[in-house]
């Protein structure tokens, strides 16, 4: 079984992820462009390389959360072009995981999936579910959202057994909303 919990949980960029899916192709395209057109070569290589790392960066670059099971350890991270940054932890008393859900728009949540409205009009209304550790304050001390009921309910699930912690489920279900 693995000792580690990884989850990603936002992009750093949020939205601008997607300029990194323009930026790729531009860049490949630039940095090739010398092979049939008479442009200077380095110039060219140079801005294509520059639109590539750009667009890896946004793609590639979010924020992450950890717990290590093994050596009792937890830790939001930033990663970048795979690298990992962020201080460890030790891990917390935790006494509880608790889900729970809300309706929030899907733009407030960098929602990346196709919704169906136009940018005028109002994001459509999305079922968000959050995985709340807690201690000792009624506040948690780490949140995880995802908008994928069997999601949360797994991660739910997983932390309760892995940390030895009991579990509730205080989420409604998307039809209750209606």
């Amino acid at each position: 079984m693995n000792h580690l919990f990884d989850r990603k949980t936002d992009a750093f960029f949020g939205s601008l992820r997607y300029l990194g899916y323009v930026l790729l192709p531009g860049g490949i395209i630039l940095g090739g462009s010398p092979l049939w057109s008479g442009t200077d070569k380095v110039q060219m290589l140079s801005v294509g390389t520059l639109l590539v790392l750009l667009g890896l960066l946004f793609q590639g670059t979010y924020h992450g959360f950890q717990i290590d099971f093994q050596n009792k350890r937890v830790r939001e991270y930033l990663s970048m072009f795979g690298l990992k940054t962020g201080k460890w932890a030790p891990l917390p008393a935790f006494k509880q995981v608790l889900l729970t859900s809300n309706l929030g728009h899907a733009h407030a949540h960098d929602h990346d999936h196709e919704h169906g409205h136009h940018h005028d009009e109002p994001a459509p209304l999305v079922t968000w579910y959050t995985i709340g550790l807690y201690s000792t304050s009624p506040e948690p001390d780490y949140e995880l959202r995802t908008d994928s009921q069997q999601d949360a309910l797994q991660t739910m699930e997983l932390l309760a057994k892995r940390l030895h912690i009991p579990a509730e489920n205080r989420a409604t279900s998307p039809a209750s909303h209606l």
